[in-house]
């Protein structure tokens, strides 16, 4: 049975293998050759320090011929997933049942359990695998850049957290669950795909950034009482005012004092220390902001990892219970 899996899937498993061979050699010559322009560049030391190290070369040459180059990688890893579950996933099923090659199927030794594992295990393990890989490769690379590649936007940059860790592996079981459902259901391939393409869309607009919600932020006070220091990569989820006891202040009753010394005179010509003055003299302290952490990043992968895995759980065990009604 898995046998004749893989003979029906053969486009599909040796597209991906050479999306696997090309797209990892490619990224692992484009490591190599960007790590050579980076000391031939002298740029070592600002790509692992950055700030006052890169002040005294030219970065100018080496982010013109990369930049472009990065975003394609990232855009890769974030597109995978749903090429996967449109031109994978989708025509799994539909294909036999748009051109009723399942009956031959279901009229032979093997159970109809038994066919459907197989064919989705033929399919969906190698798929993980490649986005696994290339997914590793470009994180590799990236990470190679340093301070003059992307990952210096941290870790809950929109991008950099959808390529990171266990999501694009959930967002690849996720897109193939509902290409494969939607494949049983509407019996039409173009169908399936078309519909596992926008549902699989809305599904990651919908759900981006929620599961920052799940990650319990730390309140971090500002050390001058205005600026809160935001550059180890964490995300401000929320900011407001302390007042002398370390309580904080009503939203509504800081922007009203915060409006007022703005418009005084005194803090309007002469700057910060006098707003911070008149901000104190009205019983707000310190600025504060509530941040994720960069180092608390896993946490939220974990849950969207458990929320697309679930919801392909799901998906899947619908699909099973969709086809074994199919006459």
């Amino acid at each position: 049975m898995i046998w004749a899996s893989f003979r029906l899937q053969r486009v599909q498993l040796l597209t991906l293998l050479g999306v696997l061979v090309v797209g990892g050699g490619a990224l692992v010559l484009l490591r190599s050759s960007m790590v050579g322009a980076i000391t031939s560049a002298r740029l070592t030391e600002c790509v692992e320090r950055g700030g006052t190290a890169c002040a005294s070369v030219d970065q100018n040459a080496f982010l013109d011929d990369w930049s472009n180059l990065f975003q394609v990688a990232r855009i890769l890893i974030i597109v995978l997933p749903i090429l996967i579950g449109v031109f994978v996933g989708a025509p799994l099923f539909a294909q036999e049942l748009e051109h009723g090659t399942h009956v031959l199927a279901f009229t032979q030794s093997v159970s109809r359990t038994r066919w459907m594992l197989s064919k989705l295990v033929v399919a969906l393990v190698p798929a993980l695998v490649v986005v696994a890989v290339l997914q590793y490769l470009v994180w590799w690379w990236l990470t190679a850049a340093g301070t003059l590649g992307p990952r210096i936007n941290g870790a809950w940059h929109p991008v950099n957290f959808g390529i990171d860790h266990v999501s694009p592996v959930a967002y690849t079981l996720f897109a193939f669950a509902v290409g494969a459902f939607v494949g049983v259901v509407a019996r039409r391939t173009l169908v399936a795909m078309t519909a596992a393409f926008g549902v699989f869309v809305v599904a990651r607009f919908a759900l981006d950034g929620q599961v920052n919600r799940f990650v319990t932020p730390e309140r971090r006070v500002a050390a001058d009482g205005l600026t809160v220091d935001m550059r180890d990569g964490a995300l401000s989820v929320g900011r407001g005012w302390l007042d002398a006891a370390g309580l904080e202040v009503p939203w509504d009753r800081a922007v009203s004092v915060s409006d007022a010394c703005r418009t005084t005179s005194s803090a309007a010509t002469q700057g910060q220390e006098e707003f911070l003055a008149c901000m104190r003299e009205s019983g707000l302290e310190n600025r504060y902001s509530l941040v994720l952490p960069e180092s608390s990043t896993w946490i939220a992968h974990l849950y969207d990892a458990a929320i697309f895995g679930g919801f392909a759980v799901l998906l899947l065990a619908g699909t099973v219970w969709a086809l074994r009604r199919q006459s």
